[in-house]
């Protein structure tokens, strides 16, 4: 299963989480940025390579994750649990797109590359064969912190 669609980013940050939500997005600490994402359950954003700009979003479902591309800037692995009706939604602050999980549990990867043609890409694979880990495989120059990761958030309340 993939599926593509673009949309546009605002406040540097993409993020997946349980439609069901009330307050879907997370309020981000120095930590949070330093290591490139914010998760709480249900509901997990990652920092993008820009703060504001068209994005191609790519979903995929797997098995097993697979080695990631060369050409990944950014790769980072966090568990995400789908609600018991599969509804999710992934996007920024200004426009989500809903989507469909089987109810479980899965690992969850974010792979960030350079843009095609002005628009960014992003690549999420949700795995539902692997142990549950936080995990940073490749980190550019904006992650600075790849271990012992700050695994709480609190919910942005607008």
């Amino acid at each position: 299963m993939v599926r593509v669609f673009d949309i546009e980013i605002a406040y540097g940050q993409i993020a997946i989480f349980a439609a069901s939500l009330e307050n879907p997005f997370s309020d981000w600490s120095a930590e949070h940025i330093a290591q490139g994402f914010s998760w709480r359950p249900g509901s997990v954003s990652f920092r993008t390579l820009i703060d504001a700009g068209a994005h191609s979003v790519e979903l995929t479902l797997v098995e097993h994750f697979s080695t990631p591309s060369s050409d990944a800037i950014r790769v980072i692995e966090v568990p995400f649990d789908a609600p018991a009706d599969g509804a999710i939604e992934v996007g920024g602050v200004m426009e989500t797109v809903p989507f469909s999980l089987a109810a479980g549990s899965y690992m969850l990867r974010c792979e960030f590359y350079l843009p095609v043609e002005s628009v960014w890409r992003v690549r999420l694979v949700f795995s539902f064969g692997d142990k549950s880990h936080f995990r940073i495989l490749r980190a550019d120059s904006e992650i600075t912190i790849t271990d012992g990761f700050l695994t709480t958030a609190q919910p942005a309340v607008n």
